[in-house]
Order: structure tokens, then C-alpha cells, then sequence
């Protein structure tokens, strides 16, 4: 005759296993993720050799040169002459044209700013920018 256990058993788990898991877990994810400086992508851009670029020709035109001087209409303004060059580029023709800004790519980029700046404050809103390389 079979007779009824009146005391109930206890479940239990056992969580050895899931701190071996949860380890496993942690040591895959450190080891495949990235660790470092490198968070840009870089992308190599296919050329196009039946499209030619056609420039704007422009009246106004702003180069940067990497020793502080600055071209504006082919006249030199010395970059730290502040005064000089607002009011160079206050006399610009500022009609629905864009300005070029042509910038060495060694010339420092609070530079660039510093004339982007000036050239909002006086009201020129179209600004192309180029990258002058050796």
C-alpha cells in the first residue's frame, strides 16, 4: 500500500549554473566590443568620372593661408588685424551671390570660425567652403 508523504518538498534552484552563464556572458561582451578613440567611420566614396563640377564665379572670394594671412578679393589682411578685416569684409557685395571660403588645410580652424562669424554678423548666408591642399 502506498501512502501519502504529508510533508511537502521544497523546490529549490540551484543558481551555480547561472553565475557561470552570467560570466560567460560578461567575458564575451568585453571581449567583443570596442575599446579605443576610433569612433569615426571612414568611407571610401566612389568617383564620378562623367560629372564635372562647374565652380561659381564669384566676385567674392575669402582665401586662408596657413602662416595668418588672409585674401579677400586678392587684397592681404592680416588675420589678428581684427578691424581691418570686418571692415573688408563689410564692403563685400552682398547680393544674392555666395561667398567662396578657401581654406589651407594647415591653417588653424578658429580661423575659419573667426571669418564664418564675421560673415553672419554682416548678413552673407550662402558660404561655400573649399580645402586648399598641397
Amino acid at each position: 500500500m502506498k501512502f501519502l508523504n504529508t510533508e511537502k518538498s521544497s523546490f529549490s534552484v540551484e543558481i551555480t549554473p547561472l553565475i557561470d552563464i552570467v560570466f560567460l556572458l560578461v567575458i564575451f561582451f568585453v571581449v567583443t566590443s570596442k575599446v579605443g578613440d576610433s569612433q569615426f567611420l571612414s568611407l571610401d566614396l566612389p568617383e564620378s568620372e562623367s560629372f564635372q563640377s562647374i565652380p561659381n564665379q564669384s566676385f567674392n572670394e575669402i582665401s586662408i593661408i596657413s602662416d595668418g594671412s588672409v585674401y579677400i578679393n586678392d587684397q592681404l589682411i592680416n588675420i589678428n588685424n581684427t578691424e581691418e578685416l570686418q571692415n573688408a569684409i563689410f564692403l563685400l557685395n552682398n547680393t544674392n551671390e555666395s561667398i567662396i571660403l578657401n581654406a589651407d588645410a594647415t591653417a588653424i580652424h578658429a580661423w575659419v570660425i573667426k571669418i564664418m562669424d564675421i560673415l553672419g554678423k554682416n548678413g552673407f548666408n550662402e558660404v561655400q567652403i573649399r580645402t586648399i591642399e598641397k
